[in-house]
């Protein structure tokens, strides 16, 4: 759904007014009829989405405001069917794509929900073993230049070898990339583990990239202050991590498999066929050993 449409959603429930009309009321798990279709207690459940309300006057509230949006989309439902437009190519178009998301998303969730928790120990162990996240946290001050990711192979290509801003502008420059510097921080909580051990190591003023949506950021650390995480909050943390990062191995592992095992059954037509994968380079000789240099 778009913002537009919820907004005319939530505009529309707001105006609505709700009146039995001398009709007998639902109950049970019935809450509420449109055109004798009924709209039950778990959908409107549903509605909520996981909201979780501090008392029980917010609840009511939330529970009326939700069930007001059903009753708009189900009146609008019903009469945009009414008009034809559910016969229409486009819906029928749209309809199988959001078929097929709706699926997806529902599949990913229950993976996700049979994905255990760490354990107290694993827990422990993760933060004794990433000090640098939890005792001694590090956040980063960092001079920051921002710019498109270049589509050009050579041009990314030649970012690798770069060490400073200075440079990576000039090569910007040269290329005729649009970039911004500014200054800004970053919290270790935020790096993936093995990132930040990397850029712990890093030699002082040296340069490190880091993707951001469609773009690159080099970064050069400035300062470094110690905030240490320690204790519930350091636990939660961890737990939190650790449980995201198993849900998204399991993910990865049963989505892709099901890609890869489906690659046999996929035929393309001679315009859309993609591309050959690079062949990997032959190996080579094995090279004599270079002498040792003398000291």
């Amino acid at each position: 759904m778009t913002n537009s449409t919820r907004v005319l959603l939530l505009a529309a429930a707001a105006s609505l007014v709700l009146s039995g009309c001398g009709k007998k009321a639902p109950s049970g798990q019935v809450v509420a009829t449109v055109a004798g279709k009924e709209i039950t207690s778990v959908e409107l459940n549903n509605e909520l989405t996981g909201f979780r309300a501090p008392n029980a006057q917010v609840r009511k509230a939330a529970e009326q405001q939700a069930l007001n949006q059903i009753i708009v989309r189900k009146v609008l439902a019903q009469a945009a069917e009414k008009a034809g437009v559910g016969k229409t190519p486009a819906f029928a178009q749209q309809e199988k794509r959001v078929h097929e998301t709706l699926l997806i998303q529902t599949w990913q969730a229950e993976i996700a929900k049979a994905v255990p928790a760490p354990s107290k120990e694993e827990v422990a162990k993760f933060i004794s073993e990433h000090p640098d996240m939890y005792a001694q946290r590090k956040i980063f001050e960092v001079d920051q230049v921002r710019f498109p990711q270049p589509t050009d192979p050579n041009v990314l290509k030649a970012f690798q070898p770069l060490k400073t801003l200075d440079e990576v502008t000039a090569l910007l420059t040269a290329n005729k990339v649009p970039f911004r510097a500014g200054r800004s921080e970053i919290d270790a909580l935020s790096v993936d583990p093995a990132i930040l051990a990397q850029i712990v190591k890093l030699p002082p003023g040296e340069v490190f990239m880091v993707p951001a949506n469609n773009m690159l950021v080099a970064n050069r650390i400035a300062s470094t202050r110690v905030e240490p995480l320690e204790g519930a909050v350091a636990t939660q943390h961890a737990t939190e991590f650790l449980k995201s990062r198993r849900t998204q191995e399991a993910l990865q592992k049963q989505l892709g498999g099901v890609l890869a095992g489906a690659k046999k059954d996929i035929v393309y037509s001679k315009a859309y066929q993609p591309p050959e994968p690079p062949k990997p380079p032959k190996a080579a000789a094995p090279a004599a050993a270079a002498p040792a240099k003398s000291k």
